[in-house]
C-alpha cells in the first residue's frame, strides 16, 4: 500500500492535515469563549430546547480530539511505512552488497587455493630435483670413494705381493749361499782328512835326509793348509749360521707379510660386501621415496 493509498482510507489528502492534531487542540482553546455562546445561541432558536451549552462544547471538542487523533494516528502510521520501506531499502542493499562481497570472497578463496596448489606442485617439483639431485652427488661422491679406497688397497695387496716375492727370492738365495757354503765346508774337511792321512803315510815311510827335509816342508805345508782350512771352515760356518738366522728372520717377515696380505684380502672383500649393501639400501630408498612421490 502506497502513500496515496492510505490518505485515500481515511478520506483526506497528504498535505492536509500532517502534524496538526496535538496543535489543534492549542488553537482551539485559543478561540474566545463567545463563539461558543453564538453558536450555543443559534442553536437555541432553530430547536425547540436549547440542551445545555457546557455539554454541546464537550462533545464537539471531544469529536475534534478524536479528529485530531485519528489524523496524528495517520501521520504516525504513514511515518512509520516511510520508515520501514527505508528500513527494507537499507537492508536489501546490505543483503545484495554483503552477497556480492561473498561471492567476490569465494572466488579470491578459490583463485589462492588453485595458486597455492600450483605453487606446492611446482615447490614439491623443486624438492624432488633437489633431492634427485642430492642424491645423485652423494652416489657418485661415495663412488669414487670406494673407487679410491678399492685402488688403495690394491695397490697395497699388489706391494704386500712384491714385497713378498723379494722376501722369497732372498731367502732362496741365502738358502742356496748356506748350501753351497756347507757343501764346500765338507770339501775342506775332506781335503783336511785326506792330508792328514796322507801326513801319517809319508811319517811311516824311511827316506834320506833329503827325504827327511822335504818330508819336513811338505809337513809344514800342508799343517798351514790345514790351519787356512780350518779357519776358513770356522768362517764358513758362522756365515751359514748368519745366513741361516737371516733366511728364519726372511721366512718369518714373509710369513708375516703373507698374514697381512690375507687380512687385506679380508678387508677388501668386506669393505666391498658393505659397499654393496649401502648401494643396495640406497637404491631401495631412492625407490621407496619415488613411489610416494608418484602416490601424492
Amino acid at each position: 500500500m502506497n502513500c496515496e493509498q492510505l490518505v485515500g482510507c481515511f478520506g483526506m489528502e497528504r498535505s492536509g492535515f500532517l502534524y496538526r492534531g496535538r496543535h489543534y487542540a492549542g488553537d482551539r482553546q485559543a478561540q474566545p469563549k463567545s463563539v461558543g455562546h453564538l453558536t450555543d445561541f443559534s442553536c437555541g432558536e432553530t430547536e425547540k430546547g436549547p440542551p445545555p451549552p457546557l455539554q454541546t462544547h464537550s462533545l464537539r471538542e471531544f469529536e475534534q480530539h478524536l479528529n485530531d487523533l485519528k489524523k496524528e494516528n495517520f501521520s504516525l502510521k504513514l511515518r512509520i511505512y516511510f520508515l520501514e520501506e527505508r528500513i527494507q531499502q537499507k537492508y536489501e542493499d546490505s543483503s545484495h552488497d554483503v552477497h556480492k562481497r561473498n561471492i567476490e570472497l569465494k572466488v579470491e578463496v578459490e583463485s589462492l587455493k588453485q595458486e597455492l596448489t600450483e605453487k606446492q606442485e611446482i615447490l614439491d617439483k623443486a624438492l624432488s630435483t633437489s633431492e634427485s639431485l642430492t642424491n645423485q652427488n652423494e652416489e657418485e661422491l661415495q663412488r669414487r670413494c670406494e673407487a679410491r679406497q678399492q685402488e688403495i688397497l690394491e695397490t697395497k695387496v699388489q706391494l704386500l705381493q712384491e714385497e713378498v716375492q723379494l722376501a722369497r727370492g732372498r731367502a732362496e738365495k741365502m738358502a742356496s749361499l748356506a748350501e753351497e757354503e756347507s757343501q764346500r765346508c765338507l770339501v775342506l774337511e775332506r781335503e783336511r782328512m785326506m792330508m792328514r792321512k796322507m801326513e801319517e803315510d809319508e811319517e811311516e815311510c824311511e827316506g834320506g835326509s833329503l827325504g827327511a827335509r822335504l818330508q819336513q816342508e811338505a809337513l809344514a805345508e800342508k799343517e798351514r793348509v790345514i790351519e787356512e782350512l780350518t779357519e776358513e771352515r770356522r768362517l764358513l760356518s758362522h756365515r751359514v749360521g748368519e745366513l741361516e738366522v737371516r733366511v728364519h728372520d726372511l721366512s718369518s717377515s714373509l710369513q708375516k707379510k703373507d698374514r697381512d696380505a690375507e687380512l687385506l684380502r679380508g678387508e677388501m672383500s668386506q669393505e666391498k660386501s658393505c659397499v654393496q649393501q649401502e648401494m643396495q639400501r640406497n637404491e631401495q630408498w631412492s625407490n621407496e621415496k619415488g613411489d610416494v612421490g608418484n602416490s601424492h
